[in-house]
């Protein structure tokens, strides 16, 4: 059993609600940070109780990266399906690395037990540079983290939202072809102008005369064909008409949430150069 299966193996005994995951990740980057940051300071102070700070807040870390992952699985188990392709194949390196960083977190803290024990400056060192390579790991983690969110949706509420209509209107879309078809297998034949019956032989050699009143009687079978026609032209363009809307109406939508989000990260990217300045 590798260790991305000995975590996903682990069975919670309580539910995690959604949408958790985000707020928890924060704390999962910042933690990290701050811990390289007192262990450079402590080569240069050398204070045991900054040594202490930095232990306890690993071991924190430890217990909100565990947080994180099985967070992390329950919002992903949910976004799965509604991602594309490419979004499902970045969410799945995006777990296994995020299964990594939680060995990761917790080989560092066992580290730090034992450095803190044997008190040598070159295992200081060396932890250090450790402690630093794991940041950089968990910042890409932060960053391949917000691409799901803001490249390919993932657990955000109105894409969802839109997926469920695109459903409805393909579906709607469907019905009207199958409509479309039946009107079109039960279209009437055109009818066949019957031959007259056969005259006797008497008035086969009579000389033939067509009166007003024959012509008259004729004449309306071919009216009723048109008229049937038409009816049924009617039909099939009205469907067509119905299947065209929901087309136009699945692209409107499509189109109104794409301005939609890039409105809100053009929002989002002003709103972070202010506060830069």
């Amino acid at each position: 059993m590798g260790p991305a299966e000995l975590l996903n193996s682990i069975k919670l005994p309580f539910e995690i609600p959604l949408l958790l995951h985000p707020p928890i990740v924060h704390f999962a980057i910042a933690i990290p940070v701050i811990v390289l940051l007192l262990e450079i300071a402590n080569l240069i102070v050398k204070r045991k109780c900054v040594g202490v700070i930095s232990s306890l807040l690993l071991l924190l870390a430890t217990l909100i990266y565990f947080a994180a992952f099985f967070t992390g699985k329950t919002d992903g188990s949910e976004a799965f399906s509604l991602l594309s392709h490419d979004g499902q194949a970045e969410l799945k390196e995006h777990k296994l690395l995020g299964t990594y960083l939680v060995y990761g977190i917790t080989i560092l803290f066992i580290l730090k037990l034992i450095i803190a024990a044997i008190n040598n400056k070159i295992a200081k060192i060396v932890f250090t540079l450790l402690v630093a390579i794991f940041v950089g790991f968990a910042l890409k983690q932060g960053k391949d983290g917000g691409e799901l969110v803001y490249k390919y949706g993932a657990n955000v509420q109105a894409v969802s939202a839109m997926d469920d209509k695109i459903m409805e209107l393909e579906d709607e879309l469907d019905s009207c072809k199958s409509e479309l078809e039946k009107a079109k297998e039960t279209k009437p034949a055109p009818t066949q102008p019957q031959p007259a019956a056969a005259a006797p032989k008497a008035e086969e050699n009579a000389p033939k005369q067509t009166t007003p009143v024959e012509q008259k009687e004729t004449t309306p079978a071919p009216a009723e064909q048109k008229e049937a026609a038409p009816a049924t032209q009617s039909e099939s363009s009205t469907i067509e008409e119905k299947a065209q809307e929901a087309l136009k109406q699945i692209k409107g939508e499509i189109e109104k949430a794409t301005e939609e989000n890039s409105t809100e990260n053009t929002q989002e990217s002003n709103t972070t150069e202010q506060e830069g300045h």
